[in-house]
C-alpha cells in the first residue's frame, strides 16, 4: 500500500470528544478518607505516580459519571510547568480528572487511541506545544482548540494499530524493567527497616540484634543500640543547596550541561531530562541524592549524570564509602519533613540551616558500610535495567517519527505490499 493513502489531518478530526474536567476545590476537593474515587492532577502525570499514589476526592455521582477516567481516554496538562504532557488512560478507573486537566476521547471508526497516543509524544507535538503556550512566565496555558489542531498523519485504521504495537511491545518491555525494580527497591527499604527501624540487623553471630537480647540505650529519639549515636544529617551527609543558573540561558534544546529546577523534573527514581544550561552554578556529580527543597519539601530522586541544580533542589552525597546507606535514610526521613510543608504563605521550603540540623539515629561506621555491600548488589540491578529501559527509550523515540511520517514502512496485511 502507497503512502498515498495517508491523509493529513487536525487532531480535531479524529476526536468525539475534548473537555477540561472538574474544578479542583468546589467539584471535585482532595480528601484525606477513602472516599472511593481518586481525582487525576497534573502533578500526577507530571510524576508518573501510580493509581493508588493518586488523591481521593469528594465529587458528586452526576459529575463521576461525566468525568470518569474510561479506556481510551487520553489526558493532557493545560497549564503550569509540565504543560502538554499527556497520559493514556489503560483500563477504566474510579478516578475522575480536574481542570488542569484535557480529556480526549477519539473516535475509534478513524484512528486507534494508542496511535494518537504515540503522536502526542514525538518532537513534533513537543514543538507545538511551545508554539501554542501562552500565559505569563510564571503560569503557562494553552487553549483546548490550539491542542486540537495538531497535525498529524493518518494511515489506514490497520496501519495505525499495527504502527502502536511496535512502540507499545518496547514500552511494555520497559514497563516490566520498571516493575522489577520497583521490586529491588522495596526489598532494600524492607532490608532498611528491618536493620534501622526494628533494630534487627544481624550481630555478630549472623542473629536478629534487638529480639536476641541486644542492648538498648536511651536517647532523645528513643532506644537505640548500645553504640549507636543521635548526630545531625551533616554529620553523614555532604549537603549541596542549589542555586538557579546566571541569567536565563537554560533551554530545551540540549545545549550546555543538564539542569534539573525542582521536583516538576522527578520521576520514579531518577529525574527527567527537560532542561539545560550553559552557564551552571550549583552541580550534583552522578550518583549523588536529590532532594526538593521546596513545594514541596521533601521528594527524592538520584542523579544519573552529573547535573546543574536549581533553587529547587539540594544535592547529599555520603560521607562513608556509599550512598546506599544515605539514600533510604532519605527515604525513611520524608514524614519528618512535612513539618516544612506546612509552613509559608505560598509554599513549604527549607534552608540549609534547618536540613543540616536534622536529628537522625546514626549507626557504627561499620553498620552503615555493611549495609551498603549489603544492597549495592540490588542497586547494580536496578542500574542495568534502567539502563536498559533507557536505551529502549530510545530506540523507540528513534522509530517513533520514522513510522508517523512513513519513512518506514510496516506489514498490517499479508496480502499488502510494504514500500
Amino acid at each position: 500500500m502507497s503512502f498515498s493513502d495517508w491523509k493529513k489531518v487536525n487532531i480535531s478530526e479524529t476526536i468525539l470528544s475534548s473537555n477540561t474536567g472538574l474544578d479542583a476545590i468546589k467539584r471535585a476537593p482532595i480528601v484525606e478518607y477513602d472516599s472511593g474515587i481518586k481525582c487525576l492532577r497534573i502533578q500526577d502525570i507530571s510524576q508518573q505516580k501510580e493509581f493508588k499514589e493518586w488523591g481521593f476526592c469528594s465529587v458528586e455521582d452526576r459529575n463521576y459519571s461525566k468525568f470518569q477516567l474510561k479506556k481510551g481516554d487520553i489526558i493532557v496538562a493545560r497549564t503550569g510547568a509540565t504543560i502538554g504532557v499527556n497520559k493514556l488512560i489503560q483500563k477504566d478507573l474510579k478516578s475522575v480528572y480536574n481542570n488542569g486537566l484535557i480529556r480526549i476521547k477519539v473516535n475509534q471508526d478513524i484512528i486507534d487511541y494508542n496511535y494518537l497516543y504515540y503522536n502526542m509524544q514525538s518532537k513534533r507535538y513537543k514543538g507545538h506545544i511551545q508554539a501554542i503556550c501562552g500565559g505569563t512566565s510564571t503560569q503557562p496555558n494553552m487553549k483546548m482548540n490550539d491542542l486540537l489542531y495538531f497535525k498529524i498523519n493518518l494511515p489506514p485504521l490497520e496501519e495505525q494499530k499495527v504502527i502502536a504495537d511496535i512502540l507499545s511491545t518496547l514500552d511494555e518491555k520497559i514497563e516490566v524493567n520498571n516493575q522489577i525494580n520497583k521490586n529491588l527497591e522495596e526489598m532494600a527499604q524492607a532490608i532498611f527497616k528491618q536493620w534501622f527501624v526494628k533494630f534487627e540487623f544481624p550481630n555478630e553471630k549472623g542473629e536478629p540484634y534487638k529480639s536476641s537480647g541486644g542492648e538498648m540505650v536511651e536517647s532523645e529519639l528513643g532506644m537505640i543500640p548500645k553504640g549507636w549515636e543521635i548526630a545531625r544529617l551533616d554529620e553523614i551527609a555532604n549537603i549541596t543547596m542549589g542555586q538557579s543558573p546566571k541569567g536565563s540561558t537554560y533551554n530545551e534544546i540540549g545545549e550546555g550541561v543538564v539542569f534539573y529546577q525542582g521536583r516538576t523534573d522527578f520521576s520514579n527514581r531518577f529525574p527527567n531530562r527537560r532542561l539545560y544550561t550553559t552557564e551552571p552554578k550549583r552541580m550534583a556529580n552522578a550518583g549523588d541524592i536529590l532532594m526538593s527543597v521546596r513545594a514541596p519539601v521533601g521528594d527524592i530522586n538520584i542523579a544519573n549524570e552529573e547535573c546543574c541544580i536549581g533553587r529547587g533542589l539540594c544535592s547529599l552525597s555520603s560521607k562513608y564509602n556509599k550512598n546506599s546507606y544515605l539514600l533510604y535514610t532519605m527515604l525513611e526521613l520524608k514524614e519528618k519533613f512535612n513539618v516544612f510543608n506546612g509552613e509559608g504563605t505560598v509554599f513549604g521550603s527549607i534552608n540549609q540551616k534547618d536540613l543540616k540540623g536534622i536529628k537522625i539515629i546514626k549507626p557504627t561506621a561499620e553498620m552503615i558500610r555493611k549495609f551498603d555491600d549489603t544492597i549495592s548488589c540490588l542497586d547494580k540491578q536496578y542500574l542495568v535495567l534502567d539502563k536498559e529501559s533507557r536505551n529502549l527509550k530510545s530506540i523507540r523515540d528513534t522509530l517513533l517519527p520514522k513510522l508517523m511520517s512513513g519513512e518506514i514502512r510496516v506489514p498490517f496485511d499479508s496480502k499488502d505490499e510494504v514500500s
